[in-house]
């Protein structure tokens, strides 16, 4: 979530006050990352069944690394386009790791903690997001340039990505 939530905050802000995008061009800009999993989230547990669980979520998580990556490591004068085909990586994530994360969590619990496990993962993905955004805005604030502050976001929503990707395995 660290990363899902992180990106847009950083990179919401990178495009309208760094590069002049309007309110609307950012969100055209955001467009492809969630349609991506719009187009994709309904196919979800078909590739669970088809490939597992845990792979899914590692792939999903590494392509979520990439994608983090790959953006903090664009050139300040990348078109804008390149940037938003990038955050589709990003995007994968969303339909790869939430739904059968979900359902590895629904599965280990008997039935009738299935509320109380439901509502404890929400409230791990929101708190997950809330501190994505305070540390990431800290980082913003703190690095000696704007443009720094965005790499050292993605770059450490992209290590973790990786990070739990590795731990991932081992489900």
């Amino acid at each position: 979530m660290v990363g899902y939530y992180g990106l847009p905050f950083v990179m919401s802000l990178y495009l309208q006050q760094q590069r002049g995008l309007s309110a609307s061009a950012t969100g055209v800009a955001f467009l492809p990352m969630m349609l991506i999993g719009l187009i994709l989230t309904p196919f979800s547990a078909r590739l669970v069944g088809r490939f597992g669980a845990r792979t899914m979520i590692v792939v999903g998580l590494v392509v979520m690394a990439l994608g983090l990556a790959s953006v903090a490591a664009l050139s300040v004068s990348a078109p804008v386009s390149l940037i938003a085909v990038l955050m589709m990586l990003v995007g994968l994530a969303g339909p790869f790791v939430a739904p059968p994360v979900t359902a590895v969590l629904l599965s280990s619990v008997p039935g009738e903690l299935a509320g109380t496990a439901s509502g404890v993962f929400n409230t791990c993905r929101q708190v997950g997001g809330a501190l994505a955004v305070a540390v990431f805005g800290t980082l913003l604030v703190q690095m000696p340039s704007f443009v720094a502050g965005i790499r050292a976001s993605l770059g450490v929503a992209a290590v973790l990505s990786l990070l739990t990707a590795i731990v991932s395995r081992g489900l």
